[in-house]
């Protein structure tokens, strides 16, 4: 991935590209999950409905009503 995410509030993330620019993304936003996680089949597009700051995987998204890390999705922009 050639972009830094960064968390800035529950409804909000920051995303930076290669190039240096800034983009805010607000909450619902598509993702499309990189593995299965739980009901989640792989491939699965499914809406961000929260962000979160996490210790140990750095940003958590809540999809479906669960928190899941951001590492298992990838952003779908438009």
């Amino acid at each position: 991935m050639n972009r830094k995410l960064s968390f800035y509030d529950e409804r909000t993330l920051l995303l930076v590209s290669r190039r240096g620019v800034l983009r805010q993304l607000h909450v619902p936003f598509q993702v499309k999950a990189v593995q299965a996680i739980g009901i989640i089949k792989e491939g699965t597009i499914v809406y961000v409905e929260a962000v979160a700051q996490h210790k140990e995987h750095k940003i958590m998204y809540r999809v479906l009503n669960q928190w899941i890390p951001y590492c298992n999705f990838q952003l779908i922009i438009q």
